[in-house]
């Protein structure tokens, strides 16, 4: 198969000397009539990093081995050779003075990257999860509270046949022991990520929302909420620098990758979380 695509680019590249790899995936990508943003979707690129590959502005990418894997998945996407575009970005790293190691490069601004999303802000987004979470406790508060209230009340036939002698027992028999009425369990996670001595590239994704990636600088802490599961992702070299604690809860840091996954993948649900905690 890849020899086939070569062979189907190579003409392209031989009728086009000279064009760089970003305006020859560029051409590729027109020649399929695919926007920026349907490759952005099918590979879970933020558009603004594939915008920044079809420009060979390489710097504005995360760098190390992530630049490659951007390129690389771009490629396949518009059905570019896979390895011809490794190689041309190789090229292009090498004449400027890149590193291939298998970290990101650190010489990125402190900011968290995001998934393009015109029609809604960062701002809107927090303000909608706000609102959210507050008709989430209003509810549990509602019928906790009619929970309780229903408890204490007693039944219709037993208040019209209580004799004076058991009416002052009797709110004792039906009133619940103070510590009757335990407090609800918390719900959610609450999770802190913090980068220990050296910065560290991070991708987090809660529950079904899209995820986000960008670089914690060191000493910095993330505080991330979610319902029911957050997955993190991280080089494997970057384990050791990342402090994670869940519900208040120092937790392991796994470090070895998954078949066939370049990233090391911590997956963290609210119904077996504790099996990730760090036990005495």
């Amino acid at each position: 198969m890849n020899s086939k695509s070569s062979d189907q680019h190579g003409g392209e590249r031989d009728g086009a000397v000279g064009e760089t790899l970003g305006v020859q995936l560029r051409r590729a990508r027109e020649a399929r009539s695919l926007s920026l943003r349907e490759v952005s979707d099918q590979t879970r690129i933020t558009r603004r990093h594939l915008e920044a590959i079809e420009a060979d502005d390489y710097k504005q990418l995360p760098g190390g081995i992530f630049n490659r894997s951007f390129v690389k998945a771009f490629a396949r996407a518009v059905g570019y050779d896979e390895d011809e575009a490794v190689r041309a970005y190789q090229r292009v790293a090498r004449e400027s003075g890149e590193s291939f190691d298998d970290s990101p490069a650190t010489r990125q601004a402190s900011r968290i990257y995001t998934d393009d999303a015109p029609s809604r802000s960062p701002l809107l987004t927090a303000l909608l999860s706000l609102v959210i979470l507050a008709v989430i406790s209003l509810a549990a508060y509602a019928a906790l509270h009619y929970y309780r209230r229903t408890a204490d009340a007693p039944a219709p036939q037993q208040a019209a046949t209580a004799t004076p002698a058991r009416s002052v027992p009797a709110p004792n028999a039906t009133q619940p022991a103070p510590n009757a009425a335990a407090a609800p369990a918390a719900s959610g996670l609450k999770v802190s990520v913090r980068a220990k001595g050296e910065d560290v590239w991070l991708r987090t994704s809660a529950d079904a929302a899209p995820s986000s990636d960008g670089i914690l600088k060191a000493e910095q802490a993330k505080e991330i909420d979610a319902e029911q599961s957050l997955k993190l992702e991280f080089a494997r070299v970057k384990a050791a620098a990342l402090e994670v604690t869940i519900n208040g809860r120092p937790a392991l840091v796994p470090s070895e990758t998954k078949p066939g996954k370049s990233l090391v993948e911590m997956l963290i649900k609210r119904d077996d979380y504790e099996r990730l905690l760090q036990h005495p």
